[in-house]
């Protein structure tokens, strides 16, 4: 608790309220907003279980498919020559239709899936938490 000194009108009645109150808003307070921790979210554990762990690394790191940290928001070429930047909707679309836009050198092609597209969301959240 502050001291009493340190007391302004506008925070007078923090002296009213027990501190496991104040600990307990503070803590729920934190939990708002979204997860900075990559490794809590389930599009981690679904990435897994869909296989894309296989060609898609998640420290940068070359791979048969394009490494996710660092891929939202960059900007990437596409064959036919096109550049786009990396945002959701193309996140989105490259999981439920690989094939929509490729990039350039590409030498395997991503396989056709069937991820529901509520599994997408949640992968997509997990590539745009890998900054």
């Amino acid at each position: 608790m502050w001291p009493v000194a340190h007391l302004t009108n506008s925070n007078r009645w923090l002296r009213l309220v027990p501190a496991s109150v104040l600990t307990v808003a503070v803590v729920a307070l934190g939990a708002c907003g979204e997860n900075k921790d990559p490794a809590a979210l389930p599009g981690k554990k679904l990435a897994r279980e869909y296989g894309c762990m296989a060609c898609h690394s998640t420290d940068g790191s070359v791979g048969v498919g394009p490494a996710w940290k660092g891929l939202f928001e960059s900007e990437v070429a596409l064959e036919g020559g096109r550049i786009v930047t990396v945002d959701r909707p193309f996140l989105m679309r490259s999981i439920s239709d690989p094939s929509a836009d490729v990039p350039q050198g590409t030498s395997v092609p991503m396989p056709v899936n069937r991820v529901p597209a509520a599994d997408v969301e949640l992968i997509v959240d997990y590539i745009v938490s890998l900054k």
